[in-house]
């Protein structure tokens, strides 16, 4: 049952990412005026966070002793910063204001991936420490390891579908972020649940 449920978390996980994406590229574009632009910035810093966490973070899930507790701490992580980038992207309104020549592309660029490269780091993380909490011997580690990736690209998928479609439509785009960051601190309390009874 833990393992069924290390796997819905990190179909939530994955979904949550794909939401944020979308959501903070519908923000991006409002403050670039430019959907070209917005697109490069999310892409480049939410690839360059994924590999930057998954590296920094090998080691730390190989000697964790709770791989659970673990990805329990990444989700809170994820979700606190969801719930609170509304106000880093007034910020960044105001930067796009004070550089609204295209001269200024590059500097409105630094900043957006300044204000986003936490969270995608924190989201790359999760791969290896849910590896370690999931995969069970080296015998299973092909079977696990694509059980896992096929799960999280499950969630991956229905998040951008759930956000274009029936998310932002209906909620808006500020709610629709309040979601994603609601589905990853239940994500971290369920994780931490199970993390403490182990």
């Amino acid at each position: 049952m833990n393992r069924k449920l290390m796997l819905l978390a990190f179909a939530l996980s994955g979904m949550a990412a794909l939401i944020y994406e979308v959501t903070w590229t519908r923000m991006l574009r409002l403050i670039f005026g430019s959907t070209v632009y917005a697109v490069s910035a999310i892409l480049t810093t939410f690839f360059i966070g994924f590999a930057l966490g998954s590296y920094l973070f090998r080691n730390r899930a190989d000697n964790s002793k709770n791989p659970i507790l673990l990805f329990s701490l990444l989700e809170f992580g994820i979700g606190l910063y969801g719930l609170m980038i509304i106000p880093v992207f007034g910020f960044l309104s105001t930067v796009y204001l004070l550089t609204s020549s295209s001269g200024y592309k590059l500097f409105q660029f630094i900043f957006s991936f300044i204000a986003i490269i936490t969270p995608a780091v924190l989201i790359g993380a999760t791969w290896p420490v849910v590896s370690k909490a999931y995969v069970r011997n080296v015998e299973t580690l092909g079977n696990d390891s694509g059980m896992l990736y096929s799960m999280n690209s499950l969630g991956s998928f229905t998040g951008p579908i759930a956000a274009g479609f029936v998310l932002i439509p209906i909620l808006g785009i500020t709610n629709t972020n309040l979601f994603a960051a609601c589905v990853n601190m239940f994500i971290a309390f369920l994780m931490f649940a199970k993390g403490r009874m182990r």
